[in-house]
C-alpha cells in the first residue's frame, strides 16, 4: 500500500468518442461547468498519495492544447500524446511517469465521478507485486445469446465483476507489461487483461461509490445529477 507521495496518475483522454455524438471528444465535454477530465485529475491532484498526474490526449490536441488545457500543464500536468488504440495510448502515457515513483493509477477521463476515497480504497490493496482494479460484483441476470438474439444458456454470474477504472500497479511492472505488449502487437481493452497475459497478480476492489463510464451525450445528465446529489456541482440554472 502507498502511504506518501509516491505514486503517479495516468489519466487516459486520448479516445475521439464516436459514439458520443457531439462532434468533439467526450473528455472535453463541458460537465457540471468543467471539462469533463478535469473532475479526475481534480480527484487525483487532491489525493496526497499522487506526486503528479499526466494527462494522454489526441494529438491534435497535444499540438495545439485549449487555453484550459495549456495552463494546467504550466502547472505541472504533463500532456502526453495518445496512440491508435488504448494500450498505446496507456503506454505513452507511463512513458511521461517520473523513476522513482512506486504505483501507477490508470484512469478512464470517460469516469468523471472517482473520488479521492474510491482512490484510497484501491490504492489500499496494491503491492510491489500486486496490481489493484476498481470494480464492482455483477448483480444482472446474465444470458449467452446467439448472433440474432436467441438465449442459449444463463450465465452463473456469482464470481463475475465489472472492472472499472482506477487501475493501480506498480509502476516497473506495469511499464514492462507494456513494452512487452507492444513488443507482442497485443492489444487488450483494459491493463487489467495484459496483466492477466503476462502475469501480474490484480486484485478487484468494490469501491461502492457511483463511477458510471461516459458513453453517450445522455449520460452527461446523469452523471451531473449524481454530482449534484454528492454536493460537488450546483443545479442547473
Amino acid at each position: 500500500m502507498s502511504s506518501s507521495a509516491d505514486s503517479w496518475a495516468v489519466i487516459v483522454a486520448a479516445g475521439l468518442g464516436k459514439r458520443f455524438g457531439s462532434g468533439a471528444p467526450k473528455q472535453f465535454a463541458p460537465l457540471a461547468g468543467k471539462p469533463m477530465v478535469i473532475w479526475s485529475l481534480e480527484a487525483f491532484r487532491e489525493h496526497g498519495a499522487f506526486a503528479g498526474v499526466s494527462i494522454v490526449v489526441p494529438r491534435e490536441i497535444s499540438e495545439a492544447p485549449p487555453d484550459w488545457l495549456a495552463r494546467l500543464a504550466s502547472e505541472g500536468v504533463v500532456l502526453a500524446e495518445g496512440g491508435a488504440e488504448r494500450t498505446d495510448s496507456v503506454r505513452l502515457g507511463l512513458a511521461t511517469v517520473p523513476p522513482g515513483i512506486r504505483y501507477v493509477a490508470i484512469h478512464d477521463a470517460a469516469r468523471p465521478l472517482i473520488t479521492t476515497a474510491a482512490i484510497s480504497r484501491v490504492l489500499a490493496k496494491v503491492g510491489p507485486q500486486t496490481g489493484a482494479v476498481a470494480g464492482r460484483p455483477v448483480t444482472d441476470s446474465l444470458k449467452e445469446a446467439d448472433s440474432e438474439g436467441r438465449v442459449l444458456r444463463a450465465i452463473d454470474r456469482q464470481r463475475l465483476w465489472r472492472a472499472e477504472t482506477p487501475q493501480i500497479f506498480p509502476r516497473d511492472r506495469i511499464i514492462e507489461i507494456y513494452r512487452q505488449a507492444e513488443r507482442d502487437g497485443f492489444v487488450a481493452s483494459d491493463s487489467a487483461s495484459l496483466c492477466e497475459r503476462y502475469g501480474l497478480a490484480v486484485s478487484l476492489v468494490d469501491i461502492d461509490d457511483p463511477n458510471p463510464k461516459v458513453t453517450r451525450t445522455r449520460d452527461l445528465d446523469l452523471v451531473e445529477a449524481i454530482l449534484v446529489r454528492q454536493g460537488r456541482a450546483r443545479p442547473a440554472e
